[in-house]
Parts: C-alpha cells; sequence; structure tokens
C-alpha cells in the first residue's frame, strides 16, 4: 500500500470538510474516524448554534471569524439544500443596569458588522416568548442560524 498525501483523522464537520477541500486537488486522501459513521462525535453534540460576533472586541479575529463564518454558512445552506432555522436570539436584561449593558452590546455587534440588532421593549418581548420577565428593553438578533445538526457533516464527506 502507498502511503496517502494526507490522512485526515476525524470524520467530525472539521474534519469532512479539510477532506472536501483537498480531495479537490489531490486524489489520494484518506479520513479515518473511530466511530460508525461520521459526525457522531463532537459535531452532532453541540447547540448547533452559529455565533453571531457581538461578545468579541471590534476588529477581533473571533469578530471577523463570527460574521464571516455566519455569511458562509448561509450560503453553503443553501447551495446544499441544508435544512435550517432562522429564528433570532433574545439577549434579556435581568435588571435595569444589565439594559446598558445591552446598548453597549448592540453597538459592539454593530461595529463587527453583525445585521439585524436592535432594541425592543418588554411588550415584544412577550409577544416572542411570554414566560420571559425582563425590564423596559431586551435586544433581538433575528438571523441567529440553526443547521440541521449532522447535514454539514454529511453533506462535506
Amino acid at each position: 500500500m502507498t502511503r496517502p498525501t494526507f490522512l485526515i483523522i476525524g470524520g467530525g464537520v472539521i474534519g469532512c470538510a479539510i477532506a472536501n477541500a483537498v480531495s479537490k486537488r489531490w486524489q489520494d486522501v484518506f479520513l479515518v474516524e473511530k466511530f460508525p459513521k461520521l459526525g457522531m462525535a463532537t459535531s452532532t453534540r453541540n447547540s448547533g448554534v452559529n455565533h453571531s460576533g457581538i461578545y468579541y472586541p471590534k476588529n477581533s479575529l473571533k469578530a471577523r471569524h463570527c460574521v464571516e463564518g455566519n455569511r458562509l454558512t448561509y450560503e453553503f445552506c443553501a447551495k446544499h439544500n441544508v435544512p435550517f432555522r432562522h429564528c433570532g436570539k433574545l439577549v434579556v436584561a435581568a435588571d435595569a443596569h444589565e439594559v446598558e449593558e445591552l446598548s453597549a452590546l448592540k453597538k459592539r455587534g454593530e461595529d463587527n458588522g453583525v445585521e439585524g440588532l436592535r432594541l425592543i421593549d418588554a411588550a415584544e418581548i412577550r409577544k416572542r416568548e411570554p414566560h420571559i420577565r425582563a425590564p423596559r428593553l431586551s435586544w433581538c438578533r433575528p438571523r441567529e442560524l440553526f443547521p440541521r445538526k449532522n447535514w454539514c457533516t454529511r453533506t462535506r464527506a
């Protein structure tokens, strides 16, 4: 047996993405996985949320990767018919002091290029989630993305 140009260990979403990318240039790419199916470990054990980039400092590598990663994930899901939900996210202030922090969080997100950020009042919060009790303001990001678990892994395989 000859030695492969690439041996990728782990058949999760990252391993499959790497195998997919390098196999476009080289034919002798091997991917090994310890489980019977791809994506049975960490890739299917997380929440599946793509983070927006609101929590990181302006122009930081993490913020840029979150914003760009969200855009690329939407494109990937659309191109490969991977089902996902636009469900939004509420970041709720538990008291008046935290309301000021929400404004700062919104500004940081906007500085990082996160789209769709807005402050909402208690009435709109109750419309979306009646069990939340919050002060006058909250924050909403309507483009939160939840791809179906394991579909991204299987699509890249």
